[in-house]
């Protein structure tokens, strides 16, 4: 069983953060936050996501974003991203005053793993409300891994997924490259991006398969997004979990922590008879307690 130096280097250099039995997570990912334009896959979704934050942040959880949160390949200015969604800032600003906010860095962000970086374009951004200048994150760090640890000794590994993929690792400057010069403009036609795995199903497979022996190999819980695919095993059928995405076409989609539980839910627009349009959350898979994935059997297929 092979295992990705590059997953044992980020596991071994990962922050470590205690977890308490009443503590409550949601983990999202992959939001791609861009300018607003043709090409932001964020846009159409943003006001889901908008809820999404509201609902947990009144309900006391922590928000973890697992990378790729803005599309810095694409766009290379990060104050007109958080500008454009001064909102959704604002509200992931409520999280980091009471330090509720935990945010890794991804391959399409990851010049966030740069403190100077962070320092110059995280510090402050534009309010589009109270039209000035605010606080955003100050002496914020965002991190490549992060693990979750109980008092019982269950872990959970928190991170984004590209770890050991040769061109979105590796070879990341030059997919940097490929995307902003190449397929941006591509997109426009109708041609998809064959770097991103959500669009190649093979290099889907592989990532997810470098997780699944890792998670083989240590006893933890594995997290991730990059994929854009959700994956939520029994207890039992592995330990690999993948959050999904927030740029599906109709839907946001997340995995829930809530007192040692674990759910993947979705947020949508869902209507009554009357024709009524509302925000709805479904609980698609779970809830089902962590312990249970430690003290089963798991199986690899």
């Amino acid at each position: 069983m092979k295992i990705s130096p590059r997953i044992e280097e980020a596991y071994q250099k990962a922050q470590i953060v205690p977890l308490r039995e009443d503590d409550s997570y949601v983990f999202f990912s992959d939001c791609h936050r861009g300018y607003g334009g043709w090409n932001d896959n964020f846009a159409g979704n943003q006001n889901l996501c908008f809820h999404a934050l509201q609902y947990y942040y009144e309900r006391g959880f922590h928000y973890v974003e697992i990378g790729d949160g803005d599309e810095l390949w694409e766009n290379g200015n990060p104050e007109r991203i958080t500008e454009n969604y001064s909102n959704i800032f604002w509200m992931m600003r409520q999280f980091y005053r009471r330090n509720r906010l935990i945010m890794l860095w991804g391959n399409h962000d990851n010049k966030k793993r740069k403190g100077k970086y962070v320092k110059k374009h995280y510090t402050e951004f534009y309010n589009e409300y109270s039209r000035k200048n605010e606080e955003l994150f100050p002496d914020i760090c965002f991190r490549e891994a992060v693990r979750l640890q109980s008092r019982e000794g269950m872990e959970l590994f928190l991170i984004h997924g590209h770890q050991g993929d040769l061109l979105n690792d590796y070879l990341h400057p030059l997919a940097h490259f490929l995307v902003r010069y190449l397929w941006k403009p591509l997109e426009k036609w109708g041609i998809r991006d064959p770097t991103r795995p959500a669009y190649n199903y093979r290099s889907c497979v592989r990532g997810e398969k470098r997780f699944r022996n890792f998670a083989r190999k240590y006893p933890v819980l594995v997290i991730c997004g990059h994929t854009h695919r959700p994956v939520f095993p029994g207890p039992g059928d592995g330990r690999y979990f993948n959050d999904g995405s927030m740029v599906h076409p109709r839907c946001i989609t997340a995995i829930e922590l809530v007192r040692g539980t674990l759910s993947l839910v979705k947020w949508s627009i869902c209507s009554k008879r009357d024709g009524t349009l509302y925000v709805c959350r479904e609980v698609l898979e779970g809830p089902h307690l962590i312990k249970e994935y430690f003290d089963k059997q798991v199986f690899f297929f």
